[in-house]
């Protein structure tokens, strides 16, 4: 934008320029011209709204803990670590990515609580394994308490809350939310046992599989609100087909050779 000067003010439209009042003052700006999208470009909008709508769907699955947990712009945190995923499909399927077609581990170690990790309060790994005939297995090592978690130091007790998503990759829309009533920790204990979950689930074709767990610590019947003493994060993100884990296996990039070329050209003097 720019100010008129002259003499003589104009006020419309002149070509591509635009002449009118702004308050006390003649101004004059460029027409807003509309850019034409490149075809490179839809693809990648396409693909940008395939991955919102898919973060979306993971944070509405697990609702009760992005409740309990949230905090630090969850939204956008997630739609970059699903986009993150969607950057290791192929470029050929750009404009029609799928979930499907993506490291779909890149969503393990999630947080939602962007202030605390929840390795720091429970300081052992949940394993996963699914048994041949489709059971899927979560395990809680032994162990005593005090290797395995960092309490509030005024708790009486920590509850572990976990809940599972597997839902199908084929656009089909099939789905599971799995809610699990919570595990009540005495921190009173110096022991904890080993203890197990198993879901009998559907693995029929190609299925995501996600874990989300989180901690918090009560005195009685009160939860510490102090982010610092909870945490809930994605344990496990697997892709399973018919009850086998999928390993994501990203294609090499072709890299172009370079060929010498066999008669080089010369200069020519053409003046002594």
């Amino acid at each position: 934008m720019a100010n008129q000067n002259g003499i003589i003010k104009i006020n419309g439209q002149l070509g591509d320029l635009v002449f009118y009042k702004r308050g006390n003052t003649d101004v004059v700006r460029q027409k807003a011209t509309r850019k034409q999208q490149t075809e490179a470009s839809k693809k990648s909008s396409r693909d940008f709204g395939t991955a919102s709508r898919t973060a979306a769907y993971v944070r509405k699955a697990f609702a009760p803990l992005v409740k309990l947990y949230a905090y630090g712009d969850l939204v956008n945190r997630l739609n970059k670590r699903v986009i993150e995923i969607f950057k290791t499909i192929q470029a050929e399927k750009a404009g029609n990515k799928r979930l499907m077609d993506g490291d779909i581990t890149l969503l393990k170690g999630f947080e939602l609580n962007s202030t605390k990790a929840l390795d720091q309060l429970w300081l052992r790994e949940t394993d996963v394994c699914i048994e041949p005939d489709g059971l899927v297995k979560l395990t809680l090592p032994r162990g005593e308490l005090k290797s395995l978690l960092k309490p509030h130091p005024k708790a009486s007790d920590a509850r572990l809350q976990l809940m599972g998503f597997h839902f199908d990759l084929d656009d089909t829309g099939g789905f599971e939310i799995m809610e699990v009533n919570d595990l009540v920790i005495p921190l009173n204990n110096s022991h904890f046992p080993k203890t197990s979950l198993t879901l009998n689930l559907n693995h029929q074709g190609d299925k995501a599989l996600i874990f989300a767990m989180g901690i918090s610590f009560f005195n009685g019947g009160a939860r510490f609100a102090d982010r610092r003493y909870y945490a809930c994060k994605i344990i496990h993100a697997l892709h399973v087909k018919d009850g086998v884990i999928v390993n994501f296996v990203a294609r090499p990039q072709v890299e172009k050779e370079v060929v010498e070329q066999a008669n080089k050209l010369n200069w020519v003097v053409e003046e002594g």
